[in-house]
């Protein structure tokens, strides 16, 4: 994670901006987002939607699968999350693991008010 400067009345998710190799990126902190507790952004996922680049700010990355929409366990929204949960995902190895899939579009609809 390289240095952020923070922008004046972004919510606290919105940890700044990050220049990464001459762009500017708005960085938003997921955990945060979703009201946990974090150890900090030591990681930034570079993603594209509404038609602008910006990162995911996370404090790991525990691997990159592709996945269908219609693989997707539908949940409820809560409250924390402001609909910007897509699903769950049931992982296919021998842990079973659960992963928490984000609408990224929603994300940037409210982190970059576009």
């Amino acid at each position: 994670m390289r240095p952020a400067t923070r922008l004046p009345g972004a919510p606290a998710w919105v940890v700044g901006l990050v220049n990464l190799r001459g762009t500017l990126l708005t960085v938003v902190d997921l955990a945060v987002r979703f009201g946990a507790a974090t150890t900090g952004v030591r990681f930034i996922i570079v993603v594209e939607a509404a038609g602008r680049v910006f990162g995911l700010g996370v404090e790991a990355v525990r691997g990159v699968q592709p996945m269908a929409a219609e693989a997707l366990e539908a949940v409820e929204s809560q409250h924390s999350s402001g609909g910007i949960v897509r699903g769950l995902a049931h992982g296919d190895g021998a842990a079973s693991e659960i992963a928490l899939v984000c609408d990224v579009e929603a994300i940037a609809r409210q982190a970059l008010v576009v």
